[in-house]
């Protein structure tokens, strides 16, 4: 997620817990009962009749992940209804039930079960369908979501997103073996009587080292483009998540296998990659993923377009140093509004290319027209009605 040390039935209840004023419009919090059993907090702006766009955020993220870009939705592109989830177990959504889900954390955050979340929000919010825009772990429930319920789903966009963490070195190493179930879980199980993960699941990584807002601050929640008060405010969100959250997710990233899924994907889809993301590389995160929806595509399921961000690669270091990375969205919110609103108005990104300014890493610049986009239109074009895509694509023609 950040720079690390080296290596359905309708929901029943809304109750408004806060709102706040940005560009003229109201950012409404509020939280909704889900028939899922989960008690979801969300953000919602923008245009109540407009076209809806649900934002998901990455690994111990919350809707606060979004809301620079969904501020920039609002204040420069009209016609959008928003909303940023916090995700089960993530800032002020509540966490699955402790008794089916302590001794295995996993069996409750399954990416299904994230996705079956989104859609009882959906059901609750009378979203018969939506943009999707998922970053990181969030762009794993997302793919869920359009393989698994494409007919609620208008348009894809993935953000530093991957197709198999079956050997991603940050999910397997970094996190699982050397934090997670590492020194957190040897810093508890010294307890006496202590069982792992049953007895952590309610506690938060402050239990198992009271010193973690630091340690977040050199390994984890980091990112040298970002605004240093968005760093700020989401450090400590971070160290209160519960480990029952950061178990169970990542066991299930470090499980994650959609190569084959994906050649079967019908939702035409955004990606959006940075140079400097040193969690989903080039090779192999990208080149898998492309790899199956070029399978997509050609199979005239669907059609993508890949976008890259920024100009210099990743460093010999391996950790972002001076361009965007993987959280591009903290990095350039404007940039990936404009080319949310772009993909939704037109299904193209623009043709602009943002990066971090070599003199001042956290000054981003655009240079006009210097984008690279890739990707393939498959057998056809996505329709585009009235400035809203349909997702639906027209038949193959018969050769």
């Amino acid at each position: 997620m950040r720079s690390m040390h080296p290596l359905a039935s309708m929901a029943v209840a809304v109750i408004l817990t806060g709102a706040c004023a940005t560009s003229g419009r109201a950012f409404e919090t509020r939280s909704a009962r889900l028939s899922t059993g989960v008690t979801l907090r969300y953000v919602e702006a923008g245009d109540p009749d407009g076209a809806p766009v649900v934002f998901l955020h990455g690994f111990t993220d919350t809707s606060r992940s979004f809301l620079q870009t969904m501020q920039a939705l609002v204040a420069s592109h009209s016609g959008l209804r928003l909303f940023a989830l916090d995700a089960r177990g993530h800032g002020g959504s509540s966490m699955p039930e402790e008794a089916g889900c302590a001794s295995a954390p996993e069996r409750c955050f399954e990416f299904a079960d994230f996705a079956a979340d989104v859609i009882a929000f959906m059901d609750h919010a009378r979203l018969g369908r939506a943009h999707v825009v998922g970053h990181s772990m969030g762009s794993a429930t997302a793919q869920e979501l359009a393989l698994s319920h494409p007919d609620r789903l208008l348009s894809l966009v993935l953000i530093a997103s991957f197709a198999s963490g079956l050997d991603n070195p940050v999910f397997h190493g970094f996190l699982k073996a050397d934090t997670i179930e590492g020194a957190w879980k040897s810093a508890l199980v010294r307890r006496s009587g202590f069982r792992w993960p049953e007895d952590a699941y309610n506690l938060t990584p402050l239990d198992a080292d009271p010193g973690v807002e630091s340690w977040n601050a050199r390994n984890w929640v980091v990112d040298p483009v970002a605004d240093p008060e968005l760093i700020d405010a989401v450090n400590p969100e971070t160290a209160h998540t519960r480990l029952g959250t950061w178990i169970g997710t990542i066991r299930n990233l470090a499980a994650v296998d959609n190569r084959d899924r994906l050649t079967r994907l019908t939702v035409p889809t955004l990606v959006i990659w940075a140079t400097q993301d040193n969690v989903f590389l080039d090779q192999p995160d990208q080149a898998r993923l492309r790899a199956s929806l070029d399978t997509a595509a050609s199979a005239c399921r669907t059609s993508y377009l890949f976008k890259t961000y920024g100009k210099r690669p990743l460093p010999a270091s391996g950790q972002q140093e001076d361009d965007l990375g993987h959280n591009v969205q903290w990095g350039a919110p404007e940039a990936v509004a404009a080319d949310i609103a772009a993909f939704i108005e037109t299904g193209r990104p623009t043709a602009d290319l943002p990066y971090a300014d070599p003199n001042d890493v956290r000054r981003v610049r655009v240079e006009r027209g210097g984008a690279r986009i890739e990707g393939s239109n498959g057998c056809a074009t996505p329709r585009w009605r009235d400035g809203r895509l349909d997702a639906r694509l027209p038949p193959k023609e018969a050769s």
